[in-house]
């Protein structure tokens, strides 16, 4: 797994470790596949990995073809690809594209003086050609980006015959809120920088940024839906973030969401913020993690999917949130409570439902996604408020269980138990290490017992505070009824 870099060492991309193995081109092989795109890669038939990444890309569109680069091509690797390429390229005037988008990191990059291979192939070919100077990395949704410095110098490149190369994006296709990012700029509010990132915008302390800053902002993929607003630091104000919002469009606005690098939740500024513009607010609960690479090191193109974690305080994940994005409600919108899960996954055996807070867990029972973990309940009830309200935090996942003032010693929650049990065996290892249980109401004898062999058989061992109210005497039953 390699982690989006949130402290001082800048991640090398894959491309510096494939010039370092330049003999490893000899074996390559091209697949073409009619409509899709046509597979570089070593072997008879292409990695499964490879393959994947040309599902995810999906069929190409009329008059346009892409070549996918899965393999190292070696020191000549321009010329070496247009000799693997020309049974390829060489087709009829009436069938060849007028577009080809060439995936493979530094397609694009003729630093040394060397033409590079979008440019050979435009020029020997007449194609016009996308390349990126960078890393060639596609993302989960089947775009494509090329992370690296917003000047000149990286990105995806446009080759034109007889033009010179022109600068595109660091992403294709270029997302319709780019152009509203890009207007904002570079400025300084409140203190704090304030400028435009290939994921969207990016705040951070006034300064020069250190290069493994620079690297995490630009590591974080690109939406096509929305753009993100990146804070490096938990210490920025809600005012500067209202600032950076409003200056946006409203459309834009709307589908913009807070993302912190910072390893603490921003749950605090968003809220300020939202009431500031008297609008919903979106934060990403944790933040982007890259997934384990399919290809082989070194392949010139790979995956950019990430996995949503929370962050510890040095930057390293630590679980990945049941919620994945909430929305803060301003104070003249809020209908109930002030955040709602918007985005969440769960384990299977709560797949079904009509909504975060509505998981069916058996027959009797249901489970709802709270920002800081999972609430366990009968189908009746709703989650208490200090579930929801509970601080999201890395290093302790929050199992809140049963209803405030009621009694957990009734013959309905015997058959809750091995409901749980089944929950509990699909968590992640990393989600049973730092659970904690949080039982709301009073534990008769019996369920106490119960609670306690499920902790122990799950490596459970922690429970918060609630958990050690014990059901009270028969009086007070009578009394409370």
């Amino acid at each position: 797994m390699t982690v989006i870099p949130t402290g001082d060492t800048v991640v090398k991309p894959d491309s510096d470790r494939a010039r370092a193995d330049p003999g490893t081109a000899a074996t390559l092989t091209v697949s073409p596949d009619g409509a899709h795109p046509h597979l570089v890669h070593t072997g008879s038939r292409p990695p499964l990995g490879l393959t994947r990444l040309a599902d995810r890309l999906g069929p190409t569109r009329p008059n346009e073809a892409v070549v996918l680069v899965g393999a190292p091509v070696g020191e000549d690797g321009a010329e070496e690809l247009c000799r693997l390429l020309t049974p390829v390229l060489d087709a009829s005037p009436d069938t060849r594209p007028r577009l080809l988008t060439l995936v493979m990191s530094e397609g694009a990059d003729e630093a040394g003086g060397r033409p590079s291979a979008a440019r050979l192939i435009c020029e020997r070919w007449g194609y016009d050609v996308l390349a990126p100077a960078g890393p060639a990395l596609v993302t989960a949704d089947g775009a494509l980006f090329s992370p690296g410095p917003t000047h000149a110098s990286g990105g995806w490149w446009h080759f034109s015959p007889g033009s010179l190369a022109r600068h595109v994006s660091s992403h294709l296709p270029v997302p319709a809120w780019e152009t509203a990012t890009r207007r904002v700029g570079r400025q300084t509010v409140a203190g704090h920088v304030v400028e435009p990132v290939a994921a969207g915008l990016a705040v951070r302390p006034v300064g020069p940024a250190s290069p493994a800053v620079q690297a995490r902002l630009q590591a974080v993929p690109p939406e096509r839906d929305r753009p993100q607003l990146i804070l490096t630091s938990p210490e920025i104000p809600a005012a500067a973030v209202a600032v950076v919002m409003a200056a946006l469009p409203e459309d834009v606005r709307g589908s913009l969401r807070l993302v912190s690098l910072a390893g603490r939740p921003v749950s605090r500024t968003a809220q300020e913020a939202a009431d500031l513009l008297g609008c919903d607010v979106q934060v990403m609960v944790g933040a982007p993690v890259r997934r384990t690479v399919d290809l082989a090191d070194g392949a010139p193109a790979a995956d950019a999917a990430t996995d949503q974690y929370l962050l510890d305080s040095a930057g390293r994940p630590a679980w990945r949130p049941f919620a994945q994005t909430v929305v803060h409600a301003s104070a003249t919108a809020r209908d109930g409570g002030s955040v709602r899960v918007t985005q969440w996954r769960v384990p299977p055996v709560l797949c079904e439902g009509n909504g975060p807070d509505a998981l069916a867990l058996g027959r009797h029972w249901k489970a709802a996604v709270t920002p800081a973990g999972l609430w366990i309940g009968p189908r009746a009830a709703e989650p208490p408020l200090l579930a929801v309200t509970r601080p999201v935090r890395a290093d302790s996942v929050a199992l809140d269980i049963g209803v405030p003032h009621q009694v957990l010693d009734d013959t309905p929650w015997d058959s809750l138990w091995p409901e749980l049990d089944t929950l509990l065996t699909q968590l992640e290892p990393e989600v049973c290490m730092r659970a904690v249980i949080h039982v709301h109401g009073f534990l008769g004898a019996e369920p106490r017992r119960r609670l306690l062999e499920l902790t122990l058989r799950h490596g459970l061992p922690q429970m918060g505070r609630e958990s050690l109210h014990r059901a009270p005497d028969a009086a007070t039953r009578q009394f409370r009824r």
